[in-house]
């Protein structure tokens, strides 16, 4: 009943907004989508192995521009075929199917700043989709982004509900600390092969920061990171990586003084594996070790990270690219004592 509320009042909304252009908005809507398979197996510490495998996706819609205004919704879906474990990567808070109108917000542009109110996609440090299941991270909120200044992205949002693969309820949006909400504001310089970013979040009684600087060419990769969390807690990493032609060899390190979070979404350390990171476990320390070969339409990798104060894991990938529109991926992820994770997904863009 809620998710029809809101498409309500989203619809009544739009037509406001749009006035006499509604029609031309709607006769010139746009659509694009995926269809999405996958399959997990998941085996836990003492070897009980659940299986799941699902069929979903997502579509959207978008309608034509009208004096700089436009309105989007897109719909996910996740239907368990048989088998059904209660891992949320895959299915709702009660190991069901679930749907949920995902995005359903109204876009303003004109010039350089672009402003989107309602729930969207969010991707930066600590609030991200994390598209690792069937059904991706959203947010419902507020978010501006202004690109005046030449190479520089400036980017303010206000988040205060959430849903998706890593949220509580997955099936449906809750409030972000306790209906306390998230701003965060960004700064991002790019010229080139050099990137750097700034991000101040505030929770309420709680401050992160985090900074990124990257440097990105055909053979070479370099990054380093820091971030605060409520001051008293920080992290610190590196990354370096060199390709040689199709090759890739990485090595990247974190380490933390106290206890840092991922935030909402799968976190921004260099060191994440698949499923383990340096999160939640005080004065950890990981190095990951990482090597990829791209040949014709496949793709394979190998990446180790090892955690001196939880327990390693290694990710095995490999991924076909049929075409444009159509992809094979397979991931498997050795948690070694904590178990294992395998994954596939084949996924059709339209």
């Amino acid at each position: 009943m809620e998710r029809h509320r809101y498409l309500f009042s989203f619809i009544c909304s739009s037509i406001l907004l749009y006035g006499s252009g509604i029609d031309e908005a709607i006769e010139g809507i746009t659509h694009k989508g995926e269809l999405r398979f996958g399959a997990i197996q998941t085996k836990d510490s003492l070897d009980r192995v659940d299986t799941t495998v699902a069929f979903g996706g997502r579509v959207s819609l978008s309608t034509k521009p009208i004096n700089g205004l436009s309105a989007t919704g897109t719909f996910f879906t996740t239907n368990a075929l048989f088998g059904r474990d209660e891992e949320p990567m895959f299915l709702d808070s009660n190991g069901k199917s679930y749907s949920i109108l995902g995005e359903s917000y109204i876009k303003f542009n004109i010039a350089n700043t672009t402003l989107k109110a309602g729930r969207q996609i969010v991707d930066t440090p600590y609030a991200d989709s994390d598209d690792i299941g069937m059904v991706p991270n959203s947010f419902e909120g507020y978010t501006l982004v202004n690109k005046d200044v030449e190479n520089t992205t400036i980017v303010l949002a206000w988040l205060d509900k959430w849903a998706g693969v890593d949220a509580p309820t997955p099936e449906k949006f809750s409030e972000l600390l306790d209906d306390k909400g998230v701003f965060t504001t960004g700064l991002i310089y790019s010229k080139d092969e050099v990137e750097a970013q700034y991000w101040y979040y505030d929770l309420d009684d709680i401050s992160f920061h985090y900074l990124e600087a990257d440097f990105n060419s055909d053979s070479l990769e370099f990054g380093l990171q820091y971030s605060d969390q409520d001051n008293d807690n920080s992290v610190y990493g590196a990354k370096l990586k060199a390709n040689f032609h199709d090759l890739g060899l990485g090595i990247a390190y974190n380490r933390v003084d106290g206890v840092v979070t991922n935030g909402f979404g799968g976190g921004p350390f260099f060191t994440s594996s698949e499923d383990h990171t340096i999160a939640d476990v005080k004065d950890q320390e990981a190095v990951a070790y990482s090597l990829e070969y791209e040949i014709d339409k496949f793709n394979f990798g190998v990446t180790h990270v090892n955690f001196d104060k939880g327990e390693d894991e290694t990710d095995y990938s490999m991924s076909f690219k049929v075409n444009k529109n159509h992809s094979l991926d397979l991931i498997y992820s050795d948690m070694f004592d904590d178990g294992s994770m395998f994954r596939f997904f084949a996924k059709y863009k339209f």
